[in-house]
């Protein structure tokens, strides 16, 4: 009968450590991971992990980070570019683990949107968590990324991919204004001399 009592205990804490897992946690920086499996992508104010997902779509990030709606800007199956966003790979593979490398965002993504999240995916097994997912600083362009799994089964590196939203503001360049100050000064001096 103790054998018993201890198997249901046994089984009732694996069950909640489990369940602790299936649930997305959000970590304050740019690494994050449990036991199994760690990541890291640098410029990056918060990370979100979870078991069993892929972060695939708009709506996977919108549920992660809330707000206006998220628009899927690119995505990257090993090193490389897309209209973006460029990954390269300084040592290990895509596939594999560990593995790491650089990675950069075109200005011009940052014309267009305000905020961005990148997501990482690996492969599912025995470990976890198995999907991550960074809120970059605003206006980065370049950093370093890395994975490794620590423990388990399976996790190769399957894809990264990049999401934007919002409209950036736009700050006036100083000659625009200094233009703008000049037409100020005329139509204060024309209205002075007609006084």
């Amino acid at each position: 009968m103790k054998a018993i009592g201890s198997l249901v205990v046994s089984m009732f804490l694996a069950t909640l450590s489990a369940n602790a897992l299936a649930a997305p946690i959000t970590v304050t920086g740019d690494t994050c991971g449990a036991p199994d499996r760690t990541a890291t992508f640098s410029d990056a104010t918060t990370c979100i992990y979870e078991d069993g997902t892929n972060f695939n779509n708009e709506g996977d990030i919108d549920g992660l980070f809330p707000g206006d709606s998220w628009t899927y800007a690119g995505e990257l199956t090993g090193a490389g570019s897309d209209s973006f966003f460029t990954i390269d790979v300084i040592s290990g593979s895509f596939g594999s683990s560990p593995v790491n490398g650089e990675w950069a965002i075109a200005d011009s993504f940052w014309d267009t949107y305000s905020e961005a999240v990148v997501s990482m995916h690996v492969g599912q097994g025995g470990g976890a968590p198995d999907a991550w997912a960074w809120e970059l600083a605003s206006n980065a362009t370049s950093g370093t990324w890395s994975y490794q799994v620590n423990s388990g089964t399976g996790g190769g590196l399957s894809n990264i991919k990049l999401f934007g939203r919002g409209t950036p503001v736009t700050v006036p360049e100083p000659g625009s204004l200094a233009l703008l100050g000049l037409g100020l000064v005329c139509l204060i001096g024309m209205a002075k001399r007609k006084a």
